[in-house]
């Protein structure tokens, strides 16, 4: 099969030119990044496949070895995304080609037939990649006989699917029957999903966030259609926003970036907040070349050794996601009504220099500043009006960490300190309220049902 198809006409990026300009180009340059990962992503991938996977003994001390269907299934749709962006820079778009021509023969292969055939409930999925390949412009009609002979000669429907992943699979066969940009996706469908009621911003889990960040891709066709919210979007963009600081604050740069991409594919003005993290976001890709995924710098401090593996297999380990969300958020900041950087006014500065600061509540404990998160370290050097303007990211990180001790007090503390601050009537301080309403409820029900209120109180710190 062939994947040779007709270039795109380009006009090639010189000159000076004005900021909107300048931050096209610099989304431009990070969706370049991400396409040039995925090529050598993929190529490690497919090799090791070759290889049969085989790793040392001491495979324990390197970083979890790419999942070739996953990298490939990620590059399609990180392909499929930068399609409307053809013409924009030459060198975007010959990377992307060479991308296409590596995935081309992975996505129609023996391994995914082999999947359609003994799942066959699952053939959309197990097909992701030749879909979107299909859909930014490399059909292949054989694969698509095929394709279709597995759904439609099938019965069986396999193990009963959450509402994201119903969701997903009514995305996926718009997208194949052509129809994504012509149907909404199910508005009674989505209520089911999280967009559907608030999120749990105080105890929500790194899984609970990225299952969010789907459900956003799916329903808004990354960032390609409008969407019909099943609740109030300041609602929703506040929650992310209280989100987006508990995975900052985790220094969990790869989560941070697909909850970036809520504004620009919900078609929402950037916030101040969210303009802060793709600042921290994009300085460091600037300083390392890439985005660090969260286990990279464990890895990365490892020492060498016999068996150490080198730094292009580290990255690539630890880093090829987060780089590849990073991709995915600015190509989606790119489409009409994703809005850029430029949609919520300047981007907040984040100066070279750490200014020298007094102790500050939101400080975590010990004195080493290097130790510190990447937001807050950006946080502190900031002006006194730049902070103010971030305040409600501030307080969301101090109640996220007092939620996270369980202890009731310290969370009560922590309310009793914003209740004056611009933010503490947001998500945080209100789920942070009736935390506590309902611990003195059950507290008061234990001494009324004969438990002592010390018993009761100190189950609660559990």
């Amino acid at each position: 099969m062939s994947a040779v198809v007709s270039m795109p006409a380009v006009r090639r990026v010189a000159g000076r030119r004005p900021a909107p300009v300048r931050h096209r180009d610099d989304l431009l340059g990070r969706v370049h990044l991400a396409v040039r990962m995925a090529r050598r992503a993929v190529k490690a991938a497919v090799n090791r496949e070759v290889l049969n996977g085989e790793e040392s003994a001491s495979a324990a001390c390197h970083p979890p070895p790419l999942v070739p269907a996953k990298v490939v299934g990620e590059s399609a749709m990180l392909l499929r995304m930068t399609a409307p962006l053809r013409g924009l820079d030459e060198t975007l778009d010959v990377e992307s080609r060479l991308l296409a021509v590596q995935l081309v023969p992975q996505a129609r292969g023996g391994r995914v037939r082999e999947r359609l055939c003994h799942e066959p409930g699952r053939a959309l999925e197990h097909a992701s990649a030749h879909l979107f390949l299909s859909d930014a412009g490399y059909p292949d009609e054989a694969f698509d006989r095929l394709l279709a002979g597995v759904v439609e000669g099938n019965a069986v429907q396999g193990s009963e699917r959450l509402p994201n992943h119903l969701l997903e699979g009514e995305w996926l066969d718009q997208i194949w029957r052509g129809r994504v940009d012509a149907e909404p996706a199910d508005a009674a469908l989505l209520d089911r999903t999280c967009l559907g009621w608030p999120l749990d911003v105080l105890g929500c889990s790194t899984l609970d966030l990225y299952l969010f960040t789907h459900v956003v891709m799916y329903a808004s066709d990354m960032g390609r259609r409008a969407v019909v919210l099943p609740r109030e979007p300041v609602d929703i963009l506040a929650e992310v926003e209280a989100a987006l600081a508990a995975a900052l604050d985790a220094d969990n740069l790869d989560l941070a970036a697909e909850l970036l991409w809520t504004w620009p594919m919900l078609r929402q003005p950037w916030s101040p907040v969210a303009s802060f993290a793709y600042g921290v976001l994009a300085r460091e890709q600037d300083e390392l070349g890439f985005l660090p995924g969260p286990d990279y710098e464990r890895w990365a401090r490892q020492p060498a050794g016999q068996d150490a593996m080198s730094h292009e297999d580290l990255v690539l380990r630890s880093s090829y996601h987060a780089t590849f969300v990073m991709g995915m958020l600015c190509a989606a900041a790119l489409l009409p009504g994703g809005g850029g950087r430029a949609a919520a006014g300047p981007v907040i500065p984040l100066p070279d220099g750490m200014a020298d600061q007094a102790d500050r509540p939101d400080q975590p404990d010990g004195p080493d500043r290097a130790a510190w998160p990447r937001w807050q370290r950006a946080f502190e050097a900031l002006d006194d009006a730049a902070r103010s303007r971030l305040a409600s990211l501030s307080v969301s990180v101090r109640f996220r960490r007092a939620a996270a001790t369980g202890d009731i007090n310290a969370l009560r503390e922590v309310l009793a300190s914003t209740l004056d601050e611009h933010g503490a009537d947001g998500p945080s301080a209100r789920q942070a309220l009736r935390k506590l309403q309902r611990a003195m409820a059950i507290v008061r029900a234990s001494g009324a049902s004969g438990v002592s209120t010390a018993s009761g109180a100190s189950s609660l710190q559990r």
